[in-house]
């Protein structure tokens, strides 16, 4: 053979010399895969055909040239045609189509956002606030951009948004060229890994698989069962990625603040202070003695403090349920002394409370006190007498007078909280992050139902925003918004199951206030989208889910038939030799991130997630998860995949911000500018390589209800 390399490493060298040639060659990216696929195909298969391709196989002590298409081009078409139709098509729709189902939804959620206008909102507040900082509007894109990223989830329209608003703003005050370019490329990006990210969902279709046929083949291996051998199944859900990916996300946004701070710092001409109108402090530093930071003590230790509580009380077993026996006869729930939803929505209605009492310390404390009173009272209450399976009705009944000075509370805490400027601008998409995250780690609901809300939110939050233009009132969609909290309230302390053939009192009360409460939801949602179609957004916002969307679903497609190219000629299985010739996992893992990372110079995530990750995923995902986590090899292939979008020359955000960018910034400059936030990211991969605690701690923290 030729230079002695076997039948399948040259098919696999035409595949890949077809695939990157077919995304160089400047056709859209969906029609390059797929015509790679089939034009490699009949390439090997012609060459097969010919006796030109072929491995060398020893029989009885006789060596044979076997064709790589042993019984034909003929014979691998049809076996290639009947595992699409019997395996990999259903695999990819059938099984999978719900979580699928959540791309559209949240490509919705962040267009309907980017439209709106609430974006350059955000923009404008932050430099307000920080803006009077050494780096300040560096760490303003920064912060916009990780609110952006927990609320579109898209890279595209947030690097053009923050590069379209951000950028000639930042270049007007004698903010350096390579800075301004780097951060905001930078920040992103940050979309890839905070959720809800798309990336997350498209990888959570995938490596669930991946991570079951792994562990069946190592128990296979071992002579025993999944169960016995993990003592539970081999599940790695999407709502699991979305809880290991928060920590990390947060974690690299705050490593590029620190890294613009520090480098205003360094060189103040080239980050200096901006005053951009009244930051409207409303006097509150002279309640703390002109020092900020005992505002911010008396703004965040609180916060601090429970979470802390809240951690070791978890660690201590005291917090939620345990199940034991599970798929078995012998199945027992044993619950802890608080449940797993009370302790959460607590701690954030004390935030709340505490933070209108620090930020509003000369207003009565009557109203604080009574909402701390009644959150108080409801922990008590969870303690010592509501039992971890009671009923909803019971749970009504305990809770009604805690719930009402709670709301007593809540009423007057939010309404002084408003008449701060940067709350109202920040609220919103705040409050729309927090009901979408807080649904899925509280195990509310799934990330496809999670999407659904978050899409309806931002319909709401763009309607509201375009009637605050009008100077209309937009009392309607609030209660829808109210609307959406009953119902969530509801659904994680009642069933609401009419299909049951008997149903409690309680349960009937809970599902009639459900009815009503979806109504008012959606006639919200109704009111709204009627707005944005009379503003004339609601077409454009459609026609660009739609464009994502398709652009998605059309590369998985394509990506499949690559596959199947691969796998017909044993390519797949070429490759996974290869990889269980790596003895130490570890060792195979970062053979994978590396091709990962150098992939992503020249194909999108969405290819190499639907192409290389069925491929490698069955062996990486086959270690010892008690050695390496699953949704900790997951949250490294995401942050390997961001690095990759900001990598020159052929990072996907550096194109996106070249576009936008005015003709005084040159690419050489978007270059520099990234290289400082490239090695950060790659300190972010150390760091979450060597201390797999960021990833795993909050997936363990509040485990799958």
């Amino acid at each position: 053979m030729f230079l002695g390399l076997t039948g399948v490493e040259l098919s696999l060298i035409i595949v890949a010399i077809s695939l990157f040639g077919g995304i160089l060659s400047g056709y859209p990216v969906a029609y390059a895969i797929s015509g790679s696929a089939f034009v490699s195909f009949a390439i090997i298969a012609s060459l097969s055909h010919a006796g030109l391709l072929y491995n060398v196989v020893e029989v009885n002590g006789v060596t044979e040239h076997v064709p790589v298409f042993e019984g034909g081009w003929q014979k691998a078409m049809l076996s290639t045609q009947s595992t699409w139709a019997q395996g990999v098509f259903s695999r990819a729709f059938g099984g999978n189509v719900e979580t699928l189902l959540a791309v559209p939804l949240f490509v919705l959620m962040g267009i309907a956002l980017e439209r709106s206008n609430i974006a350059e909102d955000l923009l404008t507040t932050m430099a307000k606030l920080f803006g009077t900082l050494p780096g300040g509007l560096a760490i303003a894109v920064v912060l916009v951009g990780t609110l952006l990223a927990a609320s579109t989830g898209v890279v595209g329209a947030t690097v053009v948004t923050m590069g379209l608003i951000a950028l000639p703003t930042m270049l007007r005050h004698g903010y350096s060229k390579s800075l301004s370019t780097g951060i905001i490329a930078t920040s992103g990006t940050l979309g890839q890994i905070i959720p809800p990210s798309i990336v997350i969902v498209l990888l959570g279709s995938i490596v669930g698989d991946m991570y079951s046929i792994g562990q069946e083949t190592r128990a296979a291996k071992a002579g025993t069962t999944v169960l016995k051998m993990l003592g539970e199944p081999a599940v790695l859900s999407t709502g699991t990625l979305f809880k290991a990916a928060f920590i990390p996300g947060v974690f690299l946004a705050t490593l590029y603040a620190l890294y613009a701070l520090g480098f205003a710092f360094l060189n103040r001409d080239k980050a200096p202070p901006v005053k951009l109108g009244e930051p409207d402090s409303y006097n509150l530093l002279s309640y703390y003695k002109g020092n900020p930071w005992l505002l911010l003590a008396a703004l965040f230790v609180p916060l601090l403090a429970m979470v802390v509580v809240w951690a070791g009380l978890m660690s201590e077993g005291l917090i939620g349920f345990v199940i034991t026996g599970l798929g078995t006869p012998e199945e027992v729930t044993t619950y802890a002394p608080l449940s797993g939803g009370v302790v959460p929505l607590m701690i954030l209605i004390v935030f709340l409370l505490t933070m209108a009492w620090a930020l509003r310390p000369s207003y009565s404390r009557l109203p604080i006190y009574a909402g701390l009173a009644g959150a108080g009272l409801i922990v008590l209450l969870d303690w010592f007498f509501v039992a971890g399976d009671a009923s909803g009705g019971v749970k009504a009944l305990y809770y009604a007078v805690p719930t009402a000075l709670i709301v007593y509370g809540l009423r007057h805490a939010i309404e002084r909280l408003m008449e701060i400027e940067s709350l109202r601008v920040v609220s919103p998409p705040v409050i729309l992050i927090v009901a979408v995250l807080g649904s899925i780690l509280g195990g509310v609901t799934n990330p496809t139902a999670a999407a659904a809300l978050g899409a309806a939110g931002a319909m709401m939050l763009a309607a509201a925003r375009k009637l605050k233009d009008e100077g209309r009132s937009s009392i309607v969609i609030i209660w829808a918004a109210m609307a959406v909290v009953v119902l969530l309230l509801l659904r994680g302390n009642f069933d609401l199951r009419m299909t049951m053939e008997k149903i409690d009192f309680g349960d009937k009360v809970g599902i009639f206030a459900a009815i009503v409460a979806f109504h008012v939801a959606m006639g919200g949602v109704v009111y709204s989208c009627w707005i944005l179609i009379r503003q004339k957004l609601m077409n454009g916002i459609l026609k660009e889910t739609t464009k994502v969307t398709s652009m998605v679903f059309v590369i998985l497609i394509a990506s499949l038939f690559l596959s199947l190219t691969i796998r017909s000629f044993g390519g797949e299985h070429y490759i996974q030799n290869f990889l269980h010739s790596f003895e130490d996992p570890r060792t195979l893992l970062i053979v994978v991130m590396i091709v990962l990372f150098f992939l992503g110079f020249v194909l999108d995530f969405i290819e190499i997630i639907f192409i290389v990750i069925p491929i490698v995923g069955p062996v990486i995902y086959a270690a010892d998860p008690n050695l390496m986590p699953p949704e900790w090899i997951t949250i490294l292939i995401a942050v390997n995949l961001q690095t990759s979008f900001i990598t020159p020359p052929f990072g996907f955000a550096l194109f996106y911000l070249r576009g936008v960018a005015p003709p005084e910034v040159t690419t050489m400059d978007i270059y520099k500018g990234v290289i400082p936030f490239v090695i950060i990211q790659v300190i972010g991969l150390l760091l979450l390589w060597n201390f797999p605690i960021i990833t795993t701690f909050l997936p363990d923290l509040i485990p799958a209800n």
